[in-house]
This record gives C-alpha cells, sequence and structure tokens, in this order.
C-alpha cells in the first residue's frame, strides 16, 4: 500500500509541510508518482514514525494546531520500538551513500586521467620549444663561428694615423712655456 504526503501526515498527526521537511532533512528515498508527489510504504512511514518519536520534544514545545480533517486511526508501527532511527536510516540511506561514493570514485579517477592527459600534452609542447630554442641557439653558434673566421682570414686594416690620439709632448718647448 502506498500512500501520499497528506495521507502520512494526517497518520502520524502533522502537517504534509513537516513530513516533506523530514524527508527532504533526512534525505529518505522516496518514488515518486507522474505528477511528481512522494509515495510512502509501510517501511518509510515506521520510519517517519521513529523521526516523529525522536523529534518529540521539539513537537511538544510548539502550540500544536488543530488538523482540518481528524487523524486517521493510529495503526501498530511495523518496525519494533526498540530499532533505533539509524538503523532505519542505514537501510534506506546507506545504499544511496554507497552509489554516490562509487560515482565520486570514478569522477576522481576520471580527473586524475585528464589532469594526467594535461600534464603529457603540456610537457610535450615543452619538449618541441625546447627542440626549436636549441635548434636556433646551433645556427647562431654557427653564425658567430663563421664571422670569427672571416675576422681571422682578413688582412689587417691600413692604418689611419687620424683615428690615434694625440701624444702629450714632453720636451724643453713644454717647460718653457711654464716660465712665460
Amino acid at each position: 500500500m502506498e500512500l501520499k504526503t497528506p495521507d502520512v501526515a494526517a497518520r502520524l498527526g502533522v502537517s504534509p509541510k513537516t513530513i516533506q521537511r523530514w524527508v527532504r532533512k533526512y534525505n529518505i528515498p522516496l518514488q515518486k508518482n507522474e505528477a511528481g508527489h512522494y509515495l510512502f510504504d509501510e517501511k518509510t512511514i515506521a520510519l517517519l514514525e521513529r523521526v516523529k518519536f525522536e523529534q518529540g520534544a521539539a513537537l511538544e514545545t510548539q502550540p500544536k494546531a488543530e488538523p482540518k480533517t481528524p487523524p486517521a486511526p493510529s495503526r501498530p508501527s511495523t518496525s519494533p520500538p526498540n530499532v533505533p532511527i539509524h538503523a532505519l536510516f542505514q537501510e534506506y540511506v546507506g545504499p544511496e551513500i554507497s552509489r554516490v561514493s562509487l560515482r565520486l570514485d570514478q569522477l576522481e579517477q576520471q580527473l586524475e586521467q585528464k589532469a594526467d592527459d594535461v600534464v603529457s600534452v603540456q610537457l610535450l609542447h615543452h619538449r618541441r620549444e625546447m627542440e626549436e630554442i636549441t635548434a636556433r641557439l646551433t645556427a647562431l653558434e654557427q653564425l658567430v663561428a663563421r664571422l670569427e673566421q672571416q675576422l681571422n682570414h682578413q688582412p689587417p686594416a691600413p692604418h689611419n694615423p687620424s683615428e690615434e690620439p694625440k701624444r702629450k709632448r714632453r720636451g724643453l718647448g713644454r717647460v718653457m712655456n711654464l716660465f712665460v
């Protein structure tokens, strides 16, 4: 038997919004019908009864509004009263956590593979740049060697006296100019 949110709310004596809030807060996996409404089975209703019991102190401190419809007759819980709420959550949430963890591991592996691919491409690009730089450096070395050979085989340039600095005269004429 599958019930909708208002039916479950009436059965538990809480508002439908409270049921929806609990479903979101505790990530309770539920099936939905074609209209998008939650469908509750007996196990889920038992889980919500445990949630209501655990939340009892908080509910007692808030003033209760009179329900518009009379609550459904109370049915005995399908879960034994000594079953802790975390055990019920494990039944519903445990498989979902396992599925999400597996998917997360797969995504991490894909991310690592993508990072490795990017690094490989960058290394190849850097290697190509270094090979180009090495080739240019070799060409420059060869050019410098040819220019040095040309300089070594050229005859010396003719001596141009106008380019030499003037020599200072040292002698008697200079000394004589000091006394004048």
